[in-house]
């Protein structure tokens, strides 16, 4: 502790002092104790000084305290004010901060909204971009237009090689204002304008320049975008055969339609049936015919997707026989000096001409029974040329082999094989399996359940329906898909086929898609098949489609795309048409395409039945077909029964309309069953009338059927065919109607298969016997098992099965068994049997080669094996395959494996896709030589296989390979070397190698381009043999209008001379049918002069227009644009012959035309006036031209805008005037106006304008067209 004095009070506050006072000893003070034990003694000098010297510490240590403590009070303050300046500068700094974390988001909003301005302004660039290119790709769709069509035309030519009488018949084409359907009326053949004397095509300096006399921009515009309506459009039409107008088009394209419709209803049926009738004495000739040559015939149309039925009996009913005879393909009869009854019946119904119009074959026993073929039957006969007669054969078998050799010629030529053996190179058809690719059957299916649908003469209450139905494809922007909803037998299908067919007749500009599903078990009920044909079809609107993908899911998601590709180029937009979609396999996740916005230009139009619609299809517009009242029940009975000639008694009639009063038996369907009923057969009504539904009456008919036809050795047969029917996919054919049921005959099965399908039971679809409708079928099911039917369903389907099952062997697998055998195995549930079928190759290929992987796929995963397995298990099916020795040859076996090489390569199962592969290269390079074809296929296949799998080199190599084979065996100008080099320009294009894939690529465009024609020319070549045999015949209309269209066909292939041959022929056929002031004459006149001025032979070509002009003008308004386009070539003729005088009024007559049709200040006017200053320059009447010219300008610069093309050439061509003129100052500025829009025109398109003039020479206008560069 310290002393006391180490402690001072200031303001009642103890203060520490840091400094402590010595203790009193050490100040020199005596001990305490010594002090007291003494004597005091007076004061002494030491203590005084020592207080005093204490005192004065004290105050000494007091002042050093005082000012220690100011000291540190003035620091103490100096802190606190360094302390609170801190505090206002960490204020400050704060504020400052958080004013600068305000800046740098204001700044980086900023940048924010100046990047996403900047994408909004590469947006707009774009969109300009796109618009400003919208008129130079107009062209283009005008081109695909015309190429589709001309595609079209071939491919009808081609498919109805074998039906050329037919084709002659049914051939009816209506020119709209004359018009062909290849060559539009007015046009020429090219325009090649000579260069005049202020063109030099060499020289920068060259500015003159003629839109209007053949500029690629006018080449551009459709032949649709016509009339005021398009006045603000920049194009103009002014080269030759571009002056097709909307009506022509769609006249063409509806003719084209009809042809179409008549080549399917001659190639839709895919079952060849042969009638053949003997008399009883020549049965021996007909046994050796059908046991040695009809199997060999048989295998023949299974080859090509087709089937054989021969159809042979002896009974005598006349009305079946008739029936028969009509629905035959072929006819054969064999003649004898003696013929029965039966062979009377026959002969009789050949001589009828509805008949005689199929191939015929007569067969005369020898020289003696000629007579029967002198008599009025042969003479009848001998007069049409399908009628083949074998006069005399030595022995039955001779005559078997004649008939063979006969039949196999027609069934060729009907079938479409080429007499001379196709090329395997060139095909992928596999003969091992006797297949190819089949889906034109799809669509030959569904053709055919359009025609079945409409068939009939109800249309009571339907205008209502088609006028909603119009309004609906009309409305304007995207619309969801319209729902047609009805009960069962309340006439959607017959709605719906009624309005396609109009459609199309209608709107033939429009695209119209249509698919109608039958049964849901059956392949019309596949969507992904739906999806695949549709698609198919999509494609076909296009110059080199893509290859179909076979990926379901990449199907499914690239329809929609295709649909809004193709509907934005059609003109008339894309309608598609789904009928029953609620049959559909798992509809609602195949077809969620429908739920999300369709395209612009896209109408779907789908009907459901209202019980089994998804709710979440409801929400579409609604169409709902009513019940028919009591006045709608009658007139459409009477409807039906009058197309019969057949009266209703008022009894009867009162009968069915007292019957028909509830829900069920007030649709049409009901109504047309009745009406059938009372045609085929007179029972009582009161049986069939007490069935309230559909269902109940079509098993009341049936019972009557039985109880008609049934004997007691044919009980039970009727309900037995309809259980075959019931349980099968498809339905099921005659054939094996023989096959299953032993005691089966003709007698039997012919009657009772016309009242079924007179009375609406079944139908024939393809060949196949299925029933007609839903309810026909829900009936049959019914009747047939009932509720508890499940084990006569069990044996039924096994009965198919084993039938089936005895044709899986190579050769022998048909299309019927790939669609029924593996379906029939999954519904009997028996796996192991189902996966042995799907291992057999045949099986496998047949469904991979007609689109159907995606069902092949379901059925293992039914099996629940996956890819993987599935690939290993077929990959050690092809080796006992080619193990088994006899089976197949080896290329055969080197088919399958390439086949499950690129269907395992189509999964993505690369290392299970190449052993296959290369096991097909080694088979072929063994079999066949190292440098055949062939071996080429197996290198392309696994050079894809590669380039898929990232290993390019490999796949380069492969590829040069394959391509060296090519050029080997089919020289550098074939289609495979073609595409061999496209293959190899995307491989490298998929390694960014662009310098070494654009010169393969355009290789491969030229040598398309060189080969197009040649192509052309082969397919048509047989086709255009049977047409020049018609131009052999009898003179016709029709058959002028075909030589002119050969004539255009001809021109096309550069045969000028054919072409020339054609047209004249055409001319000469028209006056003399039609007489020299026929408006159908100026077409050839035209036709004619436009190839004379093609070849530069304008003295010949100037008479010819003259002679059309006066024709038309004698039919067709002054200012029509047929007239104005032969004023406009006609002059044209004129000035490149220097004929000034005669060129003059015709080029103000085009003016004046166009400012009436268009206005004084439309584009077109200008392109005139630019044409007609062009005339008085080359004149030198400089004066009236430059008033022209000023005009053409101010039209361009107030309708195009001041920095357009057309206006840089028509100042170049005011400059090189007056440049004549010698005012050199004026030409100047002029030039370098045109100058400078031209360069920010190439600036901006980064492409450099063509200094060719347009009034130069060029190439025919019309290879312009078809071929742009």
């Amino acid at each position: 502790m310290g002393t006391v004095g180490s402690f001072l009070r200031s303001n009642d506050d103890v203060q520490h002092i840091p400094i402590e006072m010595k203790p009193r000893g050490k100040l020199g003070l005596g001990r305490v104790g010594s002090i007291v034990g003494r004597k005091p003694k007076g004061g002494s000098l030491r203590s005084a000084l020592s207080i005093e010297l204490e005192n004065a510490e004290t105050e000494r240590i007091k002042r050093e305290f005082e000012m220690y403590r100011l000291d540190k009070e003035n620091d103490i303050a100096n802190w606190l004010k360094k302390e609170k300046k801190l505090e206002q500068e960490n204020k400050r700094m704060r504020s400052e901060l958080l004013a600068l974390q305000k800046m740098c988001t204001k700044l980086r909003n900023e940048r924010d909204a100046a990047f996403q301005a900047e994408q909004r302004a590469l947006a707009r660039a774009a969109s300009f971009e796109c618009d400003r290119d919208k008129v130079q790709r107009r062209f283009k769709i005008y081109r695909e237009t015309a190429e589709f069509e001309l595609q079209n035309v071939l491919r009808d030519r081609r498919n109805l090689e074998n039906k050329v009488t037919k084709y002659a018949a049914g051939l009816m084409i209506e020119d709209g204002d004359s018009t062909s359907r290849f060559l539009p009326d007015g046009g020429t053949l090219g325009e090649k304008s000579t260069a005049s004397k202020y063109v030099c095509t060499n020289n920068q300096g060259d500015w003159w320049s003629e839109p209007s006399l053949g500029s690629s921009i006018q080449l551009h515009q459709p032949t649709y975008l016509r009339g005021p309506e398009f006045a603000l459009t920049i194009m103009e039409l002014e080269g030759p055969f571009t002056n097709v107008n909307k009506e022509d088009w769609s006249c063409a394209l509806a003719n084209l339609n009809q042809n179409k419709d008549k080549q399917l209803n001659i190639n839709v049926n895919r079952l060849m049936r042969i009638y053949l009738s003997a008399p009883r004495n020549m049965s021996h000739e007909v046994h050796i015919f059908v046991k040695e040559y009809v199997p060999v015939l048989k295998s023949l149309c299974e080859k090509e997707g087709r089937s054989l039925l021969l159809i042979h009996y002896l009974e005598r009913h006349q009305n079946s026989r008739q029936k028969q005879i009509e629905t035959s393909s072929v006819l054969v009869a064999f003649l004898g000096q003696s013929l029965d009854g039966e062979s009377c019946i026959d002969v009789k119904a050949l001589m009828k001409d509805t008949t005689i119009t199929k191939p015929t074959v007569l067969l005369c026993k020898n020289q003696e029974d000629k007579c029967v073929y002198e008599n009025e039957i042969g003479v009848k006969l001998k007069e049409f040329n399908n009628v083949t007669v074998i006069p005399e054969y030595h022995s039955p078998q001779q005559a078997a082999e004649l008939l063979y050799n006969t039949l196999d010629k027609i069934l060729k030529n009907d079938l479409g094989i080429d007499k001379v053996k196709p090329d395997p190179e060139q095909t992928d058809i596999n003969y091992m399996c006797g297949g190819i690719l089949w889906d034109i059957n799809y669509d030959n299916e569904q053709a055919e359940a359009l025609a079945y649908a409409s068939d009939s003469t109800c249309q009571l209450g339907f205008d209502k329906y088609y006028e909603k139905l119009n309004n609906h494809v009309s409305a304007a922007g995207p619309y969801p898909p319209l729902l047609i909803m009805g009960t069962s037998g309340s006439g959607r299908s017959l709605l719906l086929s009624k309005w396609v067919e109009q459609q199309k007749e209608k709107n033939p500009n429009c695209l119209v898609l249509y698919h109608f599903v039958d049964k849901e078990s059956s392949v019309s009920a596949d969507p992904i098949l739906m999806i695949r044909r549709l698609s198919s079809q999509l494609m076909q609107q296009i110059n080199n489609p893509p290859v179909l993908s076979n990926d379901s899911t990449r199907l499914v998601e690239d329809f929609p795309r295709w649909l809004e590709k193709i509907s934005s180029k059609s003109p008339g937009g894309t309608i598609l048409v789904l009928d029953s979609i609620d049959r559909f396999q798992q509809a609602e996740l195949h077809l969620k395409w429908l739920l999300d916005p369709l395209p612009v230009d896209t109408r779907v139009i789908v009907s459901v039945h209202e019980h089994t619609c998804p709710q979440v299809w409801r929400s579409w517009p609604t169409l709902q077909l009513e019940l028919l009242d009591t006045k709608s029940v009658q007139e459409v009975l009477w409807s039906e029964l009058s197309a019969h000639e057949i009266i209703l008694t008022n009894v009867n009639e009162s009968k069915i309309l007292s019957r028909c009063q509830n829900l069920g038996s007030c649709t049409p369907l009901y109504i047309i069953l009745i009406a059938a009923y009372i045609i085929s057969l007179s029972s009582d009504l009161n049986i069939l009338l007490s069935s309230l539904t559909c269902e109940q009456l079509y098993i009341s008919m049936i019972g009557l059927l039985e109880r008609d036809f049934e004997t007691p050795e044919h009980e039970g047969m009727i309900k037995l065919i309809l259980k075959y029917m019931c349980v099968s996919r498809n339905g099921i054919e005659e054939n094996e109607l023989f096959g299953l049921i032993p005691d089966l005959t003709w007698m039997f099965l012919i009657p009772v298969l016309d009242v079924l399908a007179t009375t609406h039971i079944i139908k024939y679809h393809s060949g196949v016997l299925t029933f007609a409708h839903h309810a026909a079928m829900k009936g049959v099911n019914e009747l047939c098992f009932g509720s508890s039917g499940s084990e006569q369903i069990l044996d039924i389907q096994q009965e198919l099965i084993d039938y089936h099952t005895q044709y899986l062997l190579p050769g022998s697998v048909t299309c019927r068994i790939v669609d029924e055998l593996p379906w029939l195995l999954r519904q009997a549930g028996d796996r192991n049997k189902l996966q042995e079928c799907l291992l057999n190759l045949c099986i496998f290929q047949r469904l991979y080669t007609r689109g159907r992987a995606s069902e092949l796929l379901t059925y293992w995963q039914y099996l629940d094996i996956d890819k993987n397995k599935m690939a290993t298990s077929y990959f050690t099916s092809a080796k006992q395959t080619e193990e088994e020795k006899g089976l197949s040859t080896l290329p055969l076996i080197a088919d399958l494996y390439e086949t499950l090489g690129r269907f395992l390569n189509d999964l993505v199962l690369l290392n299970q896709a190449l052993p296959p592969l290369q096991r097909a290269l080694e088979i072929r390079e063994t079999a066949l030589d190292p440098d055949h074809p062939m071996v080429g296929r197996a290198l392309h296949q696994l050079a894809r296989l590669h380039a898929q799998w990232g290993k390019y080199s490999i796949a380069e190599a492969l590829f040069k390979q394959a391509l060296e084979i090519y050029e080997n065996a089919y020289g550098f100008e074939h289609e495979m070397v073609a595409k061999e080099v496209e293959s190899l320009a995307n491989l490298y294009q998929k390694q960014n190698k662009h310098d070494v894939a654009e010169p393969l690529r355009k290789r491969a465009l030229s040598i398309k381009r060189r080969i197009k024609s040649i192509q052309n020319v082969s397919k048509l070549q047989r086709r255009t043999l049977h047409l020049e045999e018609l131009a052999l015949g009898p003179e016709s209309p029709d058959l002028a209008r075909t030589l002119n269209e050969l004539g255009v066909l001809y021109y096309l292939q550069n045969d000028w001379e054919t072409s020339e041959s054609f047209f004249k022929r055409s001319l000469e056929m028209r006056e003399n049918l039609l007489g020299k002031d026929h408006l159908d004459l100026a077409q050839s006149l035209n036709n004619l002069a436009a190839l004379f001025n093609d070849k530069k032979m304008y003295d010949k070509a100037e008479p010819l227009y003259e002679r059309a002009l006066q024709i038309r003008l004698k039919h067709l308004s002054p200012d029509s644009a047929s007239v104005s386009n032969i004023i406009r070539h006609l002059s044209m003729v004129y000035r490149k012959q220097n004929k000034f005088e005669k060129a003059e009024p015709l080029y103000i007559q085009g003016v004046e035309i166009r400012e009436k049709c268009f206005g004084v200040n439309h584009p077109s006017v200008a392109t005139a006036l630019v044409n007609l200053a062009v005339l008085y320059s080359q004149q030198n009447k400089y004066h009236e031209a430059e008033p022209a010219y000023e005009k053409a300008l101010k039209i361009y610069e107030d309708s195009l805008g001041s920095h357009n093309p057309r206006v840089a050439e028509t100042l170049r061509n005011l400059a090189v005037m007056k440049y004549e003129q010698k005012d050199f100052e004026t030409a100047a500025r002029l030039y370098k106006r045109a100058t400078e829009i031209k360069e920010s025109e190439a600036n901006y398109t980064n492409k450099v304008l063509s200094r060719r003039s347009s009034s130069g020479e060029t190439n025919s206008t019309i290879k312009n067209i078809l071929h742009p560069s």
